[in-house]
């Protein structure tokens, strides 16, 4: 094979009250640039957590698509793999997600074998529950997804994407805080009432039909959760003082929420954001964290396949959704 290219976005997931049901891509990328050679994997990193991340076999996206060949019976060999991340690490913004999205993609690659959609996130689920991080970085786009049991008990994942809103602008704060979605999963409480529930269920509807017919208005209302930001919050210093912009919001503001299971958060705007990202930052350093803030596009291509030809000039895209 011709050595191959592949770029997968970050994600958001959540959304505030959408707990576990939607997810959005964000323009931050895992670039996986693939060379076959006869065996093993040889992983080059570089970018985010660079000097973390293994460089052998044990290399998520290489284990993932040596998993998914040995499922599927077949011998894929093995690879050198330049990776390059710009997806900060254990801070709720899908950098597992993305590199299991590059694993399997590496597999199809070394196999030359398309997977369909049900059968990619259903090698997906093996490796990570949450499709509300998955199914954006494969797919691009605000995707709303939802896990279903297939015959024999496979699990797999149903998704309806929708395009975001250009409107609607992203603002990131990324702590320099660590969490993993774990430690964040044990935080939340076995039960809750049923008044919660109603609550986020009422509020993850509002979501849609908001963005559907552009009343950016209610989107802060829409952010507003009652089962897991409240829990999640006290454990990074300064959250809970950032999501209390949501009661005061600055010009521009639309609302805020935690991303994924922290410690980033997300904001969502119409203007003016520069000075809610420095607001954000202040309130983050007032509490005592330090962190940084971005201003980011959204991703609505979502994975892309790229075949790079022989000749370093020349390059073909094929590009997939």
């Amino acid at each position: 094979m011709s050595a191959v290219e592949i770029t997968i976005p970050a994600s958001t997931s959540n959304l505030g009250a959408s707990f576990d049901t939607c997810g959005l891509a964000l323009a931050l990328y895992l670039k996986v640039r693939v060379e076959e050679r006869a065996k093993g994997f040889e992983v080059i990193t570089t970018g985010e957590g660079a000097d973390r991340l293994p460089r052998d076999e044990t290399n998520l996206i290489a284990h993932v698509a040596r998993q998914v060949a040995e499922e599927r019976g077949r011998n894929i060999g093995g690879a050198r793999l330049l990776v390059d991340n710009q997806i900060p690490l254990s801070r709720g913004l899908g950098s597992s997600s993305a590199a299991i999205i590059a694993g399997i993609s590496v597999y199809e690659a070394l196999a030359e074998e398309r997977l369909s959609e049900d059968e990619f996130f259903s090698h997906a689920l093996h490796f990570e529950s949450h499709g509300d991080n998955l199914a954006p970085s494969r797919l691009g786009g605000l995707v709303v997804t939802c896990l279903v049991e297939r015959e024999g008990g496979r699990r797999s994942l149903v998704n309806v994407k929708r395009e975001w809103p250009e409107e609607v602008k992203i603002i990131l704060l990324i702590p320099d805080l660590e969490l993993t979605t774990a430690a964040m999963r044990a935080v939340l409480p076995p039960s809750v009432p049923m008044s919660y529930v109603v609550f986020n269920l009422q509020r993850a509807a509002l979501l849609q039909a908001a963005l559907a017919e552009k009343r950016f208005d209610l989107l802060g209302e829409a952010l507003r959760d009652r089962l897991h930001q409240p829990f999640r919050a006290p454990l990074a210093p300064g959250t809970s003082e950032v999501l209390q912009l949501n009661d005061a919001p600055l010009n521009g503001l639309l609302g805020i929420a935690i991303s994924g299971a922290g410690s980033s958060l997300i904001a969502f705007a119409t203007g003016n954001c520069g000075e809610i990202a420095a607001e954000m930052w202040a309130r983050m350093k007032a509490s005592g964290s330090r962190s940084r803030t971005l201003e980011i596009g959204v991703d609505n291509r979502g994975r892309v396949v790229s075949a790079i030809s022989h000749q370093p000039s020349a390059v073909s895209l094929q590009a997939d959704s």
